[in-house]
């Protein structure tokens, strides 16, 4: 379909349905990579709205808005006004985001376009806001199923999630979501994780853990000659995605210098929650708030959480993380 945004697609997001719109070839190939999982089906009549999503190419980076800063660390600066949000990123670009209307207008630079991971950084910023008034919540995490279980790996950069992740998924784990799954609400009692797309990216010495992936140490996409490479979990393993699952376990990954086996430390419900909060909560969005905190109050009330400790054993990840499954998973 083309609309004066260019080519359009459209995603279905657990019920939302979310509709990009690109007249730039490459930003188009890199949605339907990422998204091929979500694809809506042709026969589908969307109940609610779509979320707009109109993606341009631009040769220099937009100014910033003159709207007050609401937000601010050395990557990502939010402005607000009223129900317009912008989250600038400096030399990578620009989103405009219509909290009312549940519309966006991206503009990305060439910096952006080139850089490993950037773009569907960028993307999944500018959309959580809009996911969040919907009722799905995003978390700074792997995430993997086991059994129709969840396993959520939750940490910042380099702390082991994707190694890890990938040791799941080699040991029989579905995908659930590389960088950003989504939590929501089921009921008075329930939770659930659901799936976020995206594609799975690390370093070369950690896929050298796995013969599964040897062949994409030469085929992977690479962006902007960071060590980093990416690649789709449908080029390892066939039929890799589960859309949702029940939370099962909760892990907080940390590499542990001169440690033979990698091992399982309890942590307290306390200790998850505040972790939590940090991997999930915006401050600036006060609104949001009070809904957020109620879901992962739930998550760690129904899934233990436990520190892992890295040893580079990867290959008995998996074993080590199943003997701390609760009875019945």
């Amino acid at each position: 379909m083309t609309t004066s945004g260019g080519i359009r697609y459209l995603f279905e997001l657990h019920g939302v349905p979310i509709s990009f719109a690109s007249d730039d070839e490459r930003i188009r190939q890199r949605l339907v990579r990422q998204w091929a999982p979500f694809a809506a089906r042709s026969d589908q009549s969307p109940d609610l709205s779509p979320i707009q999503v109109t993606l341009r190419a631009v040769v220099t980076s937009p100014s910033p808005p003159s709207y007050a800063v609401v937000s601010k660390d050395p990557s990502l600066v939010y402005y607000r006004e009223n129900d317009k949000l912008v989250a600038y990123f400096g030399r990578w670009g620009r989103y405009d985001v219509d909290l009312q209307a549940g519309a966006i207008e991206g503009r990305m630079t060439e910096a952006c376009l080139q850089s490993y991971g950037v773009f569907e950084d960028m993307i999944i910023v500018a959309l959580a806001p809009l996911l969040r008034r919907r009722g799905l919540y995003t978390i700074h995490a792997f995430a993997a199923s086991m059994y129709g279980r969840a396993i959520v790996l939750i940490g910042d950069i380099a702390a082991g999630k994707t190694t890890t992740g990938i040791s799941l998924l080699c040991g029989g784990a579905q995908l659930l979501a590389n960088d950003s799954p989504l939590l929501r609400m089921q009921g008075e009692s329930g939770i659930e994780l659901c799936a976020y797309p995206g594609l799975i990216s690390t370093y070369p010495d950690s896929l050298a853990w796995f013969s599964e992936l040897t062949p994409i140490l030469s085929r992977a996409e690479r962006f902007d000659g960071s060590a980093k490479l990416s690649f789709a979990a449908e080029e390892v393993w066939p039929d890799p995605w589960q859309m949702s699952a029940t939370p099962a376990i909760l892990l907080y990954p940390q590499i542990v210098a001169g440690l033979e086996r990698s091992e399982l430390a309890p942590m307290s419900r306390f200790q998850a929650l505040q972790r939590l909060v940090g991997q999930s909560i915006e401050s600036w969005d006060s609104a949001t708030i009070p809904a957020n905190l109620k879901a992962l109050q739930r998550l760690t009330t129904v899934a233990p959480a436990y520190f892992l400790k890295l040893a580079p054993d990867v290959d008995k990840i998996p074993d080590i993380i199943m003997k701390a499954f609760p009875e019945g998973s």
